[in-house]
C-alpha cells in the first residue's frame, strides 16, 4: 500500500453518470459515508469490477484490504490523495448531490495489476478448496442502474442526517490562556496530518519543535514510537469516518532510537467537520501516563515473580511426591510434618495424616538401637554420615525367600542461629537388592574359583595330549628318517611301520580328544549368550541315530568293543519327523563319547543304543531313570508354526554300557556346570565336565529331559527323550519305514578307500590357510584324485573363467595369456583340459569370501557363461593326470539340461542358521572342520552325480 505524497485533482461526478460508469474500462463502486461508523457496502459496482477479482481482494480480511476500504469511507481532505492498491491508482470523490456518497474509480494500472489480480486468483482458489477462505461481511449489491438510481432518489433525504453538521469555532482567544496553564496537552492536526496549534504540555510530551517554520513538513506519524504507527493509523481512519477514539500510545524519544520504550500518553481524539458536513481538523487531548505504566509494569513483574515463586513450590511438592526415593520432613516436638507417597510405598505405612506416622514403629527391631543413636545425634544437631537398617516391611527375592527390606538413610537437621535444630530432612533408599548381592558375594566367589578349576582343567585336558602329539609326530618322522638313512630288512621295515602307524594313530585320538574339549567350551560360550536355536527340518530319526553310531564304529572295532543298535516296536509308525537333527546328534554324540570313555578296558566292552517312541511324555521317574531337565529353559516348543501341525510323538534313546558304574552319591552330581562323578574321575578318563551339562540343556530345549541310572562295577544307562512332531516325507523321497536307514554295501565289498581310489575324481579346494591346503589336498592325491588349488573366491572364480567350462566372450587361453602377464606367478594350480567334478569351498576367507564366490557362479550358470567342457583347450599350465569321465557325461548338445557345478561348503561354523545360508548362497552341502576323510566321502557321493550309482 502506497500513499502520494501530492493530492490528486479530479472532479466530482455527478450521480447521473452511471451509464458511462458501467461502461467505463478502470474498475470504479460507489459506497455510503457519514458521520457515524458506517458498514462497507459496496452499492454500485461497474462492469469491470464485477468481472474481475478485484471485488473479492477489496471485501477480504487482509489489513492491505482494511486499510484500503478505511481510506475509501473516510472524509475530509485525508480521501483526495490517491492510494495505491491491487496494482491500481485509486481516487475518491464526494457525490454532488449532499456529499452522502462517495465514489472511487481506479486509474492509471501499474504494469503488476494483472500479475497481482491472477495470483489472487490462484490463491483464493486454493484456499477455497482447502476451507480457509473468507470474505469480509461488507455487503455486495448488485442493483441495475435503474434500481440504483430509484433507491437514491428514495433514501435521499435519509442519507443527509449522517453528514457532518457541526464546525468547531475559531475563537481561541478567550481559552488560550487557560489552555496553556494545563498539564494536559491539548493539540488539533488538519487532514494531512499536520499540528495547526498545540498548548505548552503537548510540546513538553510530545518533543514536537515549537519552531514551526523550520519543521513545517513535520507530521504527527513522524512523532509516534515505531511499534505504535499501525495503531494510530487505525485510529486516524476511524476519526476520519465521524467517530471519536481514546487509546494510548507512545511518544518517540528525541534521539530516535527503535529500542527505547518511548513515553507513554493516554489519548482522545474527536473529528471536527464544518457546516457542509466536510472533516477539516482532528483535536484532542493527551496526558502523561509513563510514571503509572511504569509502576504498573514493576507491579505486574512482583505478581509474577510471586506467581513463578508459588510455581516453583507446587513443582517441588509435586517432585517430592513422585520421587522414587522416600523423603521426610521431621520437625522436633511436632513429629513428622511431610512424607511423600513413596515413603509410604517403601515403609508400608499407611496413607494417614502426616503427624501420625510412628517413625520409629517402622523399624525391625534388630536395628532399633542403632536407628535411635543416630536420631539422637541429630536432635542435638549433628550431622549424620548415613546408616543402613531394616524396616519391619519384607519383600521375596531371587531365590524365592521373603526378608526385611533394607535401606539407606541419608538426614541433616536443619538449625538456627542458635544451635537450636528446627527440623529434620531425610531421604530413604531402598538397598535391598544390594544388600541381597552381598549376601551372594561367597557365592560368586565359590563359582569363581569353580571356574577357575574348570579353566585350570580344560587347559590340562588341551596341553596333556600336545605333548604325545608331538612326541608321536617327532617318533614317525624319525622312523621314515632312519628307514631311509639305513638298508634295514623287511622285518625290520614292518617294525618300523607298525610304530609309525602307532604313533599317528595315537596323534588322531589326541587330536579327536582336543576337538571335543573345544566343541564343547564353544557350546556353553553359545548357550550363556543364547546363541544356539532350534531349527527343525524333516528327518528321518531311526537314519540320525545310525549315523551317529557309524561315527565310532571303527574306534568301537579297534577297542574289541560291541556296539549294537535295537529298536524299540513303538517306532514301527513312525517315518518321517520334524526335528533338529543336528542338536539330538550333539546329545547323543555326548553320551556314546562317556559310554566308550568309560567301558574301554572293562573285562565286559558292550554298548546299547535303544531307539522308540511315545505318544505321552515320559514321567519323571522312567524305568529306574530319574530324568532332569532346567526348569529355566522349558518351553512348548511345538506350538510355534515351523514345527507344522501333525501329532505330537516323544522320541527316546537310551545309551546302556557295562563300564565302571557309579553310586547313588556320585550320579547326584552329574548335569552340572564344570563338575564331574568324582575328582578321580578328570585324572583317570579326563573330560572338562560340561557334556552332560550341554546334554541336559539340548534336551530340555528340544522340550525334553535327560536322566541316568546306574551299578556300581556293573554299568549305567543314561537316557533322554525330545519332543516333536509327525510330517510327512519330503517331494522325491522314498517312503515307508527304514527307506534310508541303513548304508548300501559298497560293491564287491570294498572300504571307502577302495571306493574312492576307483573313481579317480578332479576336485577344485578354494581354502585361504596354506596348512589345510597342503593336507587335504595330498590326502585326496592318495586316492588317485586330480586337485587343484585356488587361495580364494576370486581365485577360484579366474580359475573357472581360464577352464573349458568358461562360455564368455574371452578365451580361455586369452584369458590365460593375460593374466600371466598382469599377475605374478602363485601356487595355484589351474587344469583346463580336464572336467571338474567338485568344489570344496570354504566359506570365511579374505579377498572374496565363499558366500559370494558361490552366489557368483550360479550367476554365471544362470546366464550361460559356464556351460559343459569343450574340449581343445589346453595350455602349458596343464598337468598330466588320470582321464576322467566328464560329470556332464549324460548331457549332449540335443539335450538342454541346466549346468551346475556341485559346490561343498567347508566352514568351522556348524549352526542350522550358517549352513542354512551357505545353501541359500548356491552351496548344494555343507561339512563342518574339522572333519576326516571318512566324513567326507558320504558328502561327496551325494553331490557328485555319476556316484550316484556306487
Amino acid at each position: 500500500m502506497q500513499v502520494s505524497k501530492e493530492p490528486l485533482k479530479m472532479p466530482t461526478v455527478e450521480l447521473e453518470a452511471i451509464e458511462t460508469l458501467e461502461s467505463d474500462s478502470s474498475p470504479a463502486f460507489i459506497i455510503e459515508v457519514g458521520v457515524a461508523a458506517l458498514q462497507f457496502d459496496l452499492l454500485f459496482t461497474n462492469k469491470v469490477l464485477r468481472n474481475t477479482d478485484l471485488r473479492d481482494m477489496i471485501l477480504e480480511n487482509s489489513s492491505e484490504a482494511l486499510r484500503f476500504r478505511s481510506w475509501a469511507q473516510a472524509l475530509g481532505r485525508a480521501s483526495e490523495v490517491s492510494y495505491v492498491f491491487a496494482g491500481w491508482s485509486w481516487s475518491a470523490v464526494l457525490s454532488s448531490r449532499g456529499g452522502a456518497l462517495k465514489l472511487v474509480s481506479g486509474t492509471s494500472p501499474t504494469t503488476s495489476a494483472s500479475t497481482i489480480v491472477q495470483n489472487h486468483r490462484g490463491t483464493a482458489s486454493a484456499a477455497k478448496n482447502d476451507g480457509s477462505y473468507s470474505k469480509s461481511r461488507s455487503t455486495i449489491h448488485t442493483q441495475s442502474k435503474e434500481d440504483f438510481m430509484k433507491d437514491l432518489s428514495t433514501n435521499r433525504s435519509l442519507l443527509l442526517q449522517n453528514l457532518p453538521r457541526t464546525n468547531l469555532s475559531a475563537q481561541w482567544e478567550g481559552i488560550q490562556t487557560m489552555l496553556e496553564m494545563s498539564d494536559v496537552g491539548i493539540f488539533e492536526y488538519n487532514t494531512e496530518g499536520r499540528l495547526m496549534h498545540a498548548n505548552e504540555a503537548w510540546y513538553r510530551q510530545s518533543s514536537y519543535p515549537r519552531d514551526l517554520p523550520k519543521h513545517e513538513r513535520l507530521k504527527f506519524m513522524d512523532l509516534i514510537h515505531e511499534d505504535d504507527r499501525d495503531l494510530i493509523m487505525s485510529m486516524w481512519n476511524t476519526l476520519t469516518q465521524g467517530c471519536p477514539v481514546t487509546f494510548e500510545m507512545r511518544w518517540k524519544l528525541r534521539n530516535d532510537d527503535p529500542s527505547e520504550a518511548g513515553k507513554w500518553a493516554l489519548t482522545s481524539c474527536i473529528p471536527i467537520f464544518d457546516d457542509d458536513k466536510a472533516l477539516i481538523s482532528i483535536a484532542g487531548n493527551a496526558i502523561d501516563i509513563d510514571d503509572q505504566k511504569k509502576s504498573q509494569e514493576a507491579t505486574q513483574a512482583r505478581l509474577e515473580a510471586l506467581e513463578q515463586a508459588r510455581l516453583s513450590e507446587l513443582k517441588f511438592a509435586r517432585f517430592a511426591k513422585l520421587s522414587p526415593v522416600a523423603i521426610y520432613i521431621f520437625v522436633p516436638e511436632r513429629g513428622m510434618q511431610f512424607v511423600n507417597d513413596q515413603f509410604y510405598e517403601l515403609t508400608g505405612h499407611a496413607h494417614t495424616p502426616y503427624n501420625q506416622v510412628d517413625w520409629f514403629n517402622l523399624i525391625a527391631q534388630e536395628d532399633l538401637r542403632k536407628v535411635e543413636n543416630d536420631w539422637d545425634g541429630m536432635l542435638c544437631g549433628k550431622r549424620s554420615d548415613g546408616i543402613q537398617f531394616r524396616l519391619k516391611k519384607t519383600w521375596v527375592n531371587q531365590n524365592g525367600v521373603r526378608d526385611n527390606i533394607w535401606v539407606q538413610s541419608s538426614s541433616y537437621p536443619n538449625v538456627d542461629d542458635d544451635g537450636k535444630v528446627l527440623s529434620i530432612m531425610g531421604t530413604l533408599f531402598d538397598i535391598s537388592q544390594f544388600k541381597w548381592a552381598e549376601d551372594r558375594a561367597e557365592e560368586a566367589l565359590a563359582a569363581k574359583r569353580q571356574q577357575e578349576n574348570f579353566i585350570d582343567m580344560t587347559s590340562h585336558e588341551l596341553r596333556n595330549p600336545l605333548s604325545a602329539v608331538i612326541q608321536c609326530a617327532e617318533s614317525a618322522i624319525a622312523s621314515v628318517e632312519h628307514l631311509r638313512a639305513q638298508g634295514v630288512g623287511s622285518r625290520d621295515i614292518e617294525q618300523e611301520i607298525d610304530s609309525t602307524i602307532e604313533s599317528l594313530q595315537t596323534i588322531v585320538t589326541c587330536s579327536l580328544h582336543q576337538k571335543r574339549v573345544i566343541d564343547d567350551v564353544l557350546t556353553l560360550s553359545k548357550l550363556d549368550s543364547e546363541l544356539i536355536l532350534i531349527t527343525p527340518v524333516k528327518v528321518q530319526p531311526t537314519c540320525v541315530i545310525l549315523k551317529a553310531m557309524k561315527m565310532f564304529d571303527v574306534e568301537c572295532r579297534q577297542m574289541d568293543m560291541k556296539l549294537e543298535f535295537r529298536e524299540d516296536k513303538s517306532v514301527k509308525e513312525i517315518d518321517w519327523v520334524m526335528l533338529d537333527p543336528s542338536r539330538l546328534l550333539q546329545v547323543l554324540i555326548n553320551l556314546l563319547t562317556n559310554a566308550i570313555k568309560f567301558t574301554k578296558g572293562r573285562p565286559v566292552r558292550r554298548i546299547t543304543v535303544e531307539f522308540g517312541s511315545s505318544c505321552m511324555r515320559p514321567p519323571e521317574v522312567w524305568e529306574a531313570v530319574s530324568l532332569r531337565t532346567d526348569d529355566q529353559l522349558r518351553t512348548n516348543i511345538l506350538e510355534q508354526p515351523e514345527w507344522g501341525i501333525g501329532s505330537k510323538v516323544y522320541l527316546w534313546i537310551k545309551v546302556k554300557d557295562t563300564g565302571c558304574g557309579m553310586t547313588e552319591a556320585e550320579q547326584t552330581k552329574l548335569f552340572s556346570r564344570f563338575t564331574q562323578a568324582t575328582p578321580r574321575t578328570h585324572v583317570k578318563y579326563g573330560g572338562s565336565g560340561l557334556g552332560l551339562f550341554i546334554s541336559k540343556t539340548l534336551a530340555t530345549m528340544q522340550g525334553g529331559a535327560i536322566g541316568v541310572s546306574s551299578e556300581k562295577n556293573v554299568g549305567s544307562t543314561f537316557a533322554f527323550f525330545v519332543s516333536c512332531r509327525v510330517t510327512e516325507a519330503p517331494a522325491n523321497q522314498k517312503t515307508g519305514h527304514n527307506s534310508q536307514l541303513r548304508p548300501i554295501p559298497s560293491r564287491r565289498g570294498a572300504s571307502f578307500e577302495e571306493a574312492m581310489k576307483a573313481v579317480k575324481l578332479s576336485v577344485l579346494i578354494v581354502e585361504d590357510n596354506l596348512v589345510n591346503q597342503k593336507v587335504l589336498k595330498k590326502q585326496l592325491q592318495k586316492f588317485g584324485w586330480t586337485v587343484y588349488v585356488a587361495g580364494d573366491g576370486e581365485e577360484a572364480l579366474q580359475w573357472l573363467r581360464r577352464s573349458s567350462y568358461w562360455r564368455g566372450k574371452e578365451s580361455a587361453e586369452t584369458i590365460v595369456d593375460k593374466d600371466l602377464k598382469e599377475r605374478p606367478r602363485t601356487e595355484t594350480a589351474y587344469h583346463d583340459g580336464d572336467e571338474l567334478d567338485l568344489i570344496l569351498l570354504d566359506i570365511e576367507m579374505p579377498v572374496l569370501d565363499g558366500l559370494t564366490c558361490a552366489s557368483r557362479i550360479r550367476e554365471w550358470e544362470d546366464q550361460s557363461l559356464l556351460g559343459p567342457p569343450r574340449p581343445g583347450i589346453k595350455t602349458q599350465r596343464s598337468q598330466s593326470t588320470t582321464s576322467l569321465s566328464p560329470i556332464t557325461s549324460s548331457q549332449d548338445c540335443t539335450t538342454p539340461r541346466r549346468f551346475r557345478i556341485p559346490i561343498l561348503a567347508v566352514s568351522a561354523n556348524a549352526r542350522m542358521e550358517q549352513i542354512q545360508e551357505a545353501l541359500n548362497a548356491g552351496m548344494d552341502d555343507a561339512i563342518t572342520k574339522p572333519f576326516r576323510i571318512p566324513e567326507l566321502w558320504p558328502k561327496v557321493q551325494g553331490l557328485v552325480p555319476r556316484l550316484s550309482g556306487l
